[in-house]
């Protein structure tokens, strides 16, 4: 039944209109249910824009509130997400790698590496065409991605990042 949703997000769910459209309503309460029945486990008010790519998904596991932004794509990478997951257009995730120790045998040729695990915290906001690196394995509660950054490494609670590489810009506070 699993590959019978596949079907029906893939051939025809992930190109209905995005949220923000007349039918968008409709079209993302249509991903939504799939994507229920795709993943290994999700919470409620999960939102899945348009385009979006999540290979078989049986190594998703979502909380509450949580938005996969227009064409966000996961390569390679097993996903745990907390609640309140919010996240930019073309967001990419790439897990996994291509070994390249050996030099008499062709890259291409040499073994890929497993996938790659990410723990995405509570209340966590990735900008617009931010892309996570398979060195990043944990991203911290309440942490702030900026727009177009990089991330290469583990993100600690609380953190805001941007650039590439992705560094620390400063800590949210409470006043």
């Amino acid at each position: 039944m699993k590959k019978f949703y596949l079907f029906l997000y893939y051939g025809i769910a992930q190109y209905l209109p995005k949220s923000t459209r007349i039918m968008g309503k409709l079209s993302t309460k249509a991903r939504q249910v799939l994507c229920r029945h795709i993943f290994a486990s999700s919470g409620s008010k999960l939102i899945v824009e348009n385009k979006v790519y999540f290979g078989n998904g049986r190594d998703i596991v979502v909380g509450d509130e949580v938005g996969f932004g227009t064409n966000f794509k996961t390569l390679n990478r097993t996903l745990k997400i907390g609640n309140y997951l919010m996240m930019g257009e073309d967001v990419l995730f790439l897990g996994g790698g291509h070994s390249y120790d050996r030099l008499d045998i062709p890259m291409g040729h040499q073994s890929t590496k497993s996938k790659t695990p990410l723990i995405i915290e509570d209340d966590v906001w990735i900008g617009a065409r931010a892309i996570i690196l398979p060195g990043c394995i944990h991203i911290g509660k309440g942490v702030i991605i900026g727009a177009g950054s990089v991330v290469t490494h583990d993100i600690p609670d609380f953190a805001i990042v941007g650039g590439n590489p992705a560094r620390i810009i400063k800590y949210r506070m409470r006043d």
